[in-house]
């Protein structure tokens, strides 16, 4: 018997190992009736979903289902590589310790809202289920089939090591640059690692504002010595230094904040914005920002802003004669998944000369930017409409990967953050 038992767990996960895992390792929503999905470590909102390998730090995930029919929504787990692709070396018991999947058991209805949903919250890592390494995962929520996800959203796991980052952010002294962008300088010190090539068995990743689309991905030392690299002074590790986000604030839904024209009902909340107009050609203004995070809050005598926020049609425009060639305009930030898709590209109206998107929102507080990519690129920029100044305050996670020559998988061995205005 207990043969047989053993036999029918490797069978399962050699199962799951051949899974097609054909949809991308990306933060994406296939289901259009989920909404307001928030995966960030438990207790701290604003924060990256970062934990430390086997400590108690947990990741908290929610989300909105405005079908209210009770779903019995499940969840599971893969390993990238830093490139954010599928770890296909490893098993799946490689990298989970215990049940390879888990139910989504909490859930709550909504409460005196205009809109009715029920909020799914879950935790990991649980007691049923841990990762087992450290490196980049991919969350994934579905209802039967794992190959069929209804959300997928990336996660990092950190290991506890010697290695270390030494950061800061600095003017660009580059020709052209000194007035518009930001250089990362920094040393990554791996004492204690064995190596035979560090410029091959280590990758760094540096984001600006959890940003993927723009990232700096495996740039090489300028030096390595003993067992510190230096990426200091490299003209290669710069960054649009961009503008501060636009605000949106529906933490409530009866007055108008900044920046709201019009706030009306019918059959649903709508709001209207302003105009955003161009900030390219104005001088830099320093303002509080969130760096394109949201924070989900009703203020209008709400106990638990999860099932007590409404819900809103958000309508953006921008005013322009004429539509822009060569790529397209998209709303950027956490109110976006900080991707590039249709539901957040502002399409050009000719009748009223204005680009425009409507997107349905939580009530809360969202930061927001308008970012243009070009038809033959994959990065958005947000100088083409909001400006490039190198003072903007800006944040900036830099992750440190290590991958012996003989390694299956990359670790997570090292992240640090770092604000602009540090000093």
């Amino acid at each position: 018997m207990t043969h047989r038992i053993l036999l029918l767990t490797c069978l399962l996960a050699f199962s799951w190992n051949l899974f097609a895992w054909d949809f991308p390792n990306e933060n994406r929503v296939y289901d259009p009736k989920i909404n307001t999905v928030l995966l960030h470590k438990d207790g701290f909102e604003m924060a990256m979903p970062v934990i430390a390998l086997n400590s108690r730090e947990q990741l908290k995930l929610s989300f909105d289902d405005l079908d209210v029919s009770l779903k019995s929504y499940r969840f599971t787990i893969r390993h990238c590589s830093a490139e954010w692709e599928t770890t296909t070396d490893l098993l799946v018991t490689d990298y989970i310790y215990g049940m390879q999947d888990e139910l989504i058991e909490k859930f709550d209805y909504s409460y005196n809202t205009t809109v009715e949903y029920i909020n799914y919250t879950a935790y990991t890592p649980s007691y049923n289920m841990k990762p087992r390494i450290s490196g980049n995962y991919l969350l994934i929520v579905y209802l039967e089939d794992p190959e069929m996800p209804v959300i997928t959203r990336r996660f990092m796991v950190v290991e506890s090591s010697s290695a270390s980052v030494d950061a800061r952010v600095v003017r660009s002294d580059g020709p052209m640059e000194s007035y518009s962008k930001q250089r990362v300088d920094f040393t990554v010190s791996m004492a204690g690692f064995i190596w035979s090539n560090p410029t091959k068995e280590i990758k760094v990743v540096i984001l600006q504002n959890e940003r993927w689309d723009n990232a700096i991905r495996n740039p090489k030392p300028r030096f390595v010595r003993g067992s510190e690299l230096d990426f200091t002074y490299d003209p290669t590790l710069v960054f649009d230094g961009g503008n501060e986000f636009r605000a949106l604030d529906i933490k409530s839904l009866r007055y108008q904040t900044e920046n709201i024209r019009l706030i009306e009902w019918d059959y649903a909340y709508h709001v209207y914005m302003l105009d955003d107009l161009s900030r390219a050609r104005k001088n830099y203004t320093l303002y509080r920002d969130i760096n394109g995070r949201k924070l989900i809050q009703n203020e209008e005598y709400a106990e638990n802003s999860s099932i007590e926020a409404d819900y809103a049609w958000v309508h953006f425009s921008i005013p322009s004669n004429s539509m822009i060639p060569g790529g397209k305009f998209y709303l950027m930030g956490a109110l976006a998944d900080y991707r590039m898709a249709p539901p957040n590209e502002m399409v050009f109206d000719p009748q009223t000369k204005r680009y425009t998107c409507s997107l349905y929102l939580k009530q809360g507080f969202y930061d927001y930017q308008y970012v243009f990519k070009p038809d033959d690129s994959t990065v958005g920029y947000a100088s083409f409409f909001e400006g490039n100044h190198w003072e903007t305050e800006n944040q900036y996670t830099i992750f440190v990967y290590w991958r012996p020559l003989s390694g299956l998988y990359d670790q997570l061995v090292a992240v640090r953050d770092i604000n602009s205005t540090d000093k």
